[in-house]
């Protein structure tokens, strides 16, 4: 097994072990406590753990939530029925019909559904049927307090990391992907294929998702800069769209290209670009003074060769594609330096404190 490939299985590695471990933790606590299904908190804790941190969370409060909702609905339907065989067949059906209707509301009803049943046909034929039920949602609850304490305790695989991880390629993409881009602008508008930019829009889908999750889960219990983590995410956002737009203006005009004579200035303009987008993916911040530069120099010459009527010469297609090209340059430069004087502004602000 070589390097790559031990990085590749070392999470799930860890995972397996994990659940192992929670799965144990869960039935040792159940014995501990004389609770006679023990394999219903380790089924439990099973069930409830997950990969990162801020997953394993969100399903243990879901199973947790909607155990405690389906528990109650489960009582009820005990202090309400009968217990004879169609009374207890009309409370099924009542229950667990109730649990299915309500995930129109929320997903946790799924849980519940589960454990009125649980409830009202496991408790058949004892004593004390509530009581009984009572102790089948301490046994699930073990499993799920198991799991969290595992989750977070053992090998804590955090969303956060996790997701910078994944900006730190996706900026280096990005920043191939504008270069690339720029090449092909400049090479007489030289078009690329219309899904040039697929594969690395596809992997921006699910970053604000994983977002989310550490701010809604994981920042209960960590500590983290959940702001300038969002400011990444944003900002790879935005200079997606700016591609997806250059691309647009690049493929969508026919003719015989032409040689671009501010292409030193927008050269420069796309070498400190692409160096900002690799300096924010590796925790650097980028030069602001070289970006503010290249910008103001870009802006300068075309505005030079406006007035001494260069762009006469073009027809409106070809205008109209060269400044739709050039605005997506611009925008992302300037985005680039709203980051830029974001993140001076909070550490500046942190080193103050």
């Amino acid at each position: 097994m070589n390097f790559s490939s031990l990085t590749l299985h070392t999470p799930y590695l860890k995972h397996g072990l994990k659940t192992g471990i929670a799965a144990v933790l869960a039935y040792i606590a159940a014995d501990l406590c004389n609770l006679k299904f023990g394999y219903w908190a380790a089924l439990s804790a099973v069930i409830v753990m997950q990969i990162n941190v801020a997953d394993s969370i969100k399903m243990c409060w879901y199973r947790f939530s909607g155990t405690a909702i389906g528990a109650f609905i489960g009582i009820l339907c005990i202090l309400t029925f009968p217990q004879t065989p169609k009374m207890t067949m009309l409370a099924l059906f009542v229950s667990v019909g109730f649990c299915a209707y309500m995930t129109r509301y929320n997903n946790r009803y799924k849980m519940a559904a589960i454990t009125t049943t649980i409830v009202t046909l496991a408790s058949l034929g004892e004593p004390n049927r509530i009581e009984f039920g009572l102790f089948r949602v301490l046994e699930i609850g073990l499993g799920v307090a198991s799991a969290f304490l595992t989750s977070i305790s053992v090998w804590p695989m955090r969303a956060s990391e996790a997701l910078k991880s994944d900006l730190f390629k996706q900026f280096e993409e990005c920043a191939t992907n504008y270069e690339t881009l720029m090449d092909g602008f400049l090479d007489k508008q030289s078009c690329l294929m219309p899904s040039a930019l697929e594969a690395f829009n596809s992997k921006l889908t699910k970053n604000r998702e994983v977002y989310t999750k550490v701010i809604r889960l994981e920042r209960i219990i960590y500590a983290e800069d959940t702001h300038l983590l969002g400011m990444k995410v944003e900002t790879l956002e935005k200079c997606a769209s700016h591609l997806r737009a250059m691309l647009h203006a690049l493929n969508h005009v026919h003719g015989e290209g032409y040689q671009i004579i501010m292409e030193k200035e927008l050269r420069q303009l796309a070498n400190v670009t692409a160096q900002a987008m690799r300096d924010i993916g590796s925790k650097r911040i980028p030069d602001e003074k070289s970006l503010h530069e290249a910008l103001i120099a870009s802006q300068t010459r075309l505005e030079e060769l406006r007035n001494e009527g260069a762009t006469r010469r073009f027809y409106l297609q070809k205008i109209i594609q060269f400044f739709a090209f050039y605005h997506g340059a611009q925008f992302i430069c300037e985005d680039l330096l709203r980051y830029t004087r974001e993140r001076k502004r909070i550490n500046n602000r942190l080193s103050k404190n």
